[in-house]
């Protein structure tokens, strides 16, 4: 089970990134785990911590790490990522020229529409959260169990009656 933050990394950077480091490194991803256990913990009333030398393989959360909390941890690192690139694109377009395209003669300039990559990201972004949304529901809902039982929660028969 996927127990250290370099594993989980190496998981998103494989599957999901196709190991292109245009989209993001190992190690950024890697560093984005070790970092952001505190928003998994609060989503699903975990109590996962961190250990280790933050960076090295000896990094490792306790309690061990399941497979349904890792697959949460990482939808939930894809939507932070896709919110990130949608932010990222739209900070350069007050700065950019005002034309998708120029036409002079026989000569053609296109430029790309930040615009619209900036709404790809955005409709990516939606997507990973409402997947996340839906694992987190189904975690809490199936793997909830009572804190405490007491008082009134529990009918005890008095003994020796049937």
């Amino acid at each position: 089970m996927p127990n250290e933050p370099k594993i989980l990394a190496n998981s998103v950077f494989v599957n999901e990134f196709d190991s292109d480091t245009d989209m993001a490194t190992l190690s950024q991803i890697s560093g984005w785990f070790e970092n952001n256990i505190g928003e998994l913990n609060t989503l699903i009333f975990t109590s996962f911590s961190g250990s280790g030398e933050a960076g090295k393989s000896s990094h490792v959360f306790h309690p061990k790490m399941g497979l349904e909390e890792s697959g949460i941890y990482k939808k939930l690192y894809l939507k932070h990522f896709y919110q990130k690139k949608a932010r990222n694109v739209l900070k350069g377009i007050d700065s950019s020229v005002d034309f998708i395209s120029l036409r002079e003669g026989d000569s053609m300039i296109t430029r790309t529409n930040k615009n619209e990559i900036a709404k790809t990201y955005r409709g990516m972004a939606k997507d990973a959260e409402e997947d996340l949304e839906k694992a987190v529901y189904a975690y809490n809902y199936y793997n909830a169990v009572p804190r405490q039982v007491a008082g009134g929660d529990v009918r005890l028969e008095p003994s020796g009656v049937n």
